[in-house]
């Protein structure tokens, strides 16, 4: 996003000679999904990262010798370059050991999760499925992505902890006015709408804005500003002291759904109309107040009534047709939430990160097999003993894919061979993202418009009606969050299996591939004859978080030549 200061509410004539929503005129219905030009993995991030930098870096190193703790090293390396064809397996017909998916869960919440002040009765078990209570023992990166808001992240994440019996975080959590974030240092001054008493205040502040002012802090300064609302005790206690005539609000961010639609959107609209958002001035070009930004533009959303109730979708609706009837013109309005392209993009930032610290909180006792086993701290060797890793190597560079490449930055060390020598790993993107909500406008809206790789699913315990059309089409339907997450597992756990078994161990062919068990050293290794390695491929070069489609790996020459030196050399026990 922008750090730019946007321009002023736009003046511009409307000539449409039909109707033509007040929500529908952002052009998403027009965007194209990105499509992937290249095949990601469905195989776990825990057990094949299409990570091949290692085994490329490793021929031209200069740093290994006849050590033999330098040919360990360099075959932890090897098993570090994450492609699938390289590696010999055992056909399987399930996979179920522990292990971190390649895909990803993305949730609305009002809905979904809970409807109302009630708890939707499959979203405990939903929830604790993803994370790893099931027969594939596979655990699911998973966040929220809701328009809601008017409280902070850590009281909302402690709400559905305490609903769902699972942790839930902060960090898994993206509200309708979490990415207003981004405007921090582009305003000073903004008035903050929605909610009770100062708590969108308190969020805003939080977040670092600066001087943070509410309706509540305009009528203590003035009631006659909306003479049909008398403040509560409550309400004067929460207000400041301010004097609103020398204040120029710069934006108005509306947080959460009003409280007071007549108040606030008086308000509103006399700042929307005012010189330089300062109360009680006019504007005679109708393009000199603050820019507004809406949280969402949900137009209804299910309580536990057994009928919608109309959101801060229909609040925007409302203020823009006053303005429209005053002045003749359209209101630019800045829109976050589903289905905003700003709010997607922030979505993936926020999944980026909760899928590496999901993967990192994996990746403790390994497999010494496994292509990450140099982040562990204990080794289980093929006999199931458990062994300290000692070399533990540390280097990461994780980016973003192409889409958020330039809004998302993430550097950490992971690998490293020598001083000099580095091995850069990457996180690959989630090969699907499931996006479960109730609402057809919005979530599926949401799912369907940016990345081909999101699999939208409508379930039946929100705003959805069964037997009714979605004006926007789902790619799958389910009674609730349960069945979409069995529907999700079962679905993935065939994909990943199918390419697991493409690669699998094939006796007529056991020569031209590596068994990386051959290449172990230890002191109680004995002699044997020496085994010739054919080549057959050669290594493609590929870019920074792009995965190409699995090919066999040429053996280093480097490597070759280390082992043939050390292969049939004893090593006296101590």
């Amino acid at each position: 996003m922008s750090h730019s200061k946007p321009t002023s509410p736009a003046v511009q004539a409307v000539a449409s000679p039909q109707f033509q929503s007040y929500l529908n005129n952002d052009g998403i219905d027009e965007l194209t999904p990105i499509s992937r030009k290249h095949r990601v993995s469905n195989l776990s991030l825990s057990d094949l990262n299409q990570w091949q930098n290692g085994l490329t870096k490793l021929s031209s190193s200069t740093s290994l010798s006849n050590s033999s703790n330098n040919l360990k090293k360099a075959d932890s390396l090897v098993k570090l370059s994450r492609n699938s064809s390289i590696i010999r397996r055992k056909k399987k017909t399930v996979i179920d050991h522990p292990r971190v998916a390649s895909y990803a869960f993305c949730f609305d919440i009002d809905g979904v999760i809970l409807r109302g002040p009630e708890t939707i009765p499959e979203a405990a078990p939903a929830l604790r499925m993803l994370n790893g209570e099931n027969k594939y023992n596979i655990t699911v990166p998973t966040i929220f992505v809701t328009n809601g808001g008017g409280k902070p992240e850590s009281a909302r994440s402690d709400d559905l902890s305490k609903r769902l019996g699972v942790k839930i975080t902060p960090e898994q959590i993206i509200q309708g006015h979490t990415p207003m974030k981004d405007l921090v240092g582009v305003y000073k001054n903004v008035l903050v709408v929605g909610g009770v008493g100062n708590v969108c205040r308190n969020v805003a502040e939080s977040y670092g804005f600066e001087h943070v002012y509410t309706p509540l802090d305009i009528l203590k300064w003035n009631p006659a500003v909306t003479p049909y609302h008398d403040l509560s005790p409550e309400e004067i206690a929460a207000a400041k002291d301010v004097d609103f005539s020398k204040v120029s609000i710069e934006a108005i961010l509306v947080f959460a759904d009003s409280r007071n639609w007549a108040a606030d959107q008086q308000i509103i609209l006399e700042l929307l109309l005012s010189k330089n958002g300062v109360m009680g001035t006019e504007s005679t070009t109708y393009d000199e107040g603050p820019a507004i930004y809406f949280a969402h533009s949900d137009f209804i959303w299910a309580t536990n009534y057994k009928l919608s109730r109309y959101g801060m979708g229909a609040l925007q609706v409302s203020i823009a047709a006053l303005y429209r009837e005053h002045t003749g013109h359209e209101l630019k309005v800045n829109r976050f939430g589903k289905p905003q392209k700003g709010t997607f993009k922030f979505a993936n930032k926020v999944l980026t990160h909760w899928r590496q610290g999901v993967l990192d909180q994996h990746l403790k006792k390994l497999s010494i097999n496994d292509p990450n086993s140099h982040e562990a701290d204990i080794l289980i060797n093929e006999d199931g003993d458990e062994i300290i890793n000692q070399s533990k190597l540390e280097t990461y560079d994780s980016e973003s894919d192409e889409d958020s490449a330039a809004e998302i930055e993430i550097k950490e060390p992971l690998a490293r061979v020598g001083n000099e020598d580095k091995i850069k790993l990457e996180l690959p993107p989630a090969s699907t993202v499931y996006f479960v909500g109730d609402t057809p406008e919005s979530d599926i809206r949401f799912a369907n418009s940016h990345d081909a790789s999101w699999h939208s699913i409508l379930v039946k315990t929100g705003v959805y009606k069964a037997g009714t059309v979605p004006k926007y089409a789902p790619k799958h339907t389910c009674e609730n969050v349960l069945e979409a997450v069995e529907y999700a597992i079962e679905r993935e756990h065939q994909k990943e299996l199918a390419e697991w078994n493409e690669t699998v161990d094939d006796d007529d062919d056991k020569g031209s591939r590596i068994n990386f068990a051959d290449l172990m050293m230890t002191p109680s290794d004995t002699a044997k004859p020496e085994k010739v390695v054919q080549k057959e491929t050669i290594v493609r070069k590929t870019r920074p978080l792009v995965v190409t489609e699995h090919e066999e790996l040429e053996v280093p020459t480097l490597l070759s030549q280390e082992i043939a030196k050390v292969k049939d050399v004893k090593v006296d026990k101590p």
